[in-house]
């Protein structure tokens, strides 16, 4: 499945029109604007790129929820518009950093500045999951666990979901020392095929093999999923990134609405 870039009014957005088609409206932002309330102060500025975002998708949803995103492996369920508690831009559900729901006219929402946006769809069933991933989350697997509620909570075929990994820090640029390599080799059995030395006391983890393989592994079809292999790290231009920038980063977001 294609990506594109595009440009309204000064804003470059990535999407993906084959899966608009589908069923999903689906948008990340990148660096032209700021969408985190921990990075931008401004709450008034985050809703008007929330305005921009909603003009480039073409539609405006009832409500947007988010996960207060605490790098767990926790998944919920949007089931009403009064879950959650409101911040002044979205309802956010407390200690969650993936989020379901079958309900149309919602926007799910995930930000990230490194870490992996994984976006699944079922066009069948009609649901959707919005995964952050960050390294923390996929030691826990939580896009698996997305597939798990999807497939147990609403009853979707697994060979049916459409699976879409986001721009995230890149397999050249992920750099770790050897406690963390060792909780993913630990974790994975497929560990030689995630991690490579670069030096002595330096080590290279591929996240995005890491989150295909634990779809693959769960039943997604790899013909359906979706790599967008940018990495935010690298491409400089494009995109925040919280490990280059430090201080200085900003939060992009990945959205995604039910047809």
């Amino acid at each position: 499945m294609d990506y594109k870039i595009e440009t309204k009014n000064g804003f470059r957005f990535l999407y993906l029109p084959e899966l608009e088609e589908l069923g999903l409206y689906n948008c990340l932002t990148t660096k032209d604007m700021d969408i985190g309330r921990g990075t931008n102060e401004d709450i008034d500025d985050i809703n008007e790129n929330f305005e921009r975002i909603y003009d480039f998708i073409g539609i405006r949803p009832k409500e947007q929820f988010s996960g207060y995103q605490v790098h767990s492996g926790n998944v919920a369920r949007i089931r009403d518009m009064s879950q959650g508690s409101f911040n002044g831009v979205d309802r956010i559900i407390s200690e969650t950093d993936g989020l379901v729901t079958d309900m149309k006219n919602i926007a799910l929402i995930s930000r990230f500045a490194d870490c992996t946006p994984v976006l699944l769809f079922d066009p069948i069933k009609k649901v959707q999951a919005n995964i952050h991933s960050g390294w923390k989350g996929t030691l826990q697997r939580i896009a698996a666990n997305g597939i798990d509620i999807m497939v147990h909570e609403y009853g979707c075929n697994p060979k049916d979901i459409i699976g879409v990994l986001g721009p995230t820090i890149g397999r050249d640029d992920f750099e770790v020392e050897s406690d963390v390599m060792n909780m993913f080799r630990e974790e994975f059995d497929f560990y030689k095929e995630i991690i490579r030395q670069k030096n002595e006391i330096k080590f290279l983890i591929d996240l995005h093999t890491t989150i295909k393989r634990m779809l693959v592994d769960k039943g997604l079809q790899e013909k359906n999923l979706t790599i967008i292999n940018m990495s935010t790290y690298a491409e400089e231009d494009l995109f925040h990134s919280y490990r280059r920038d430090k201080e200085e980063f900003g939060i992009m977001g990945a959205i995604t609405i039910l047809k």
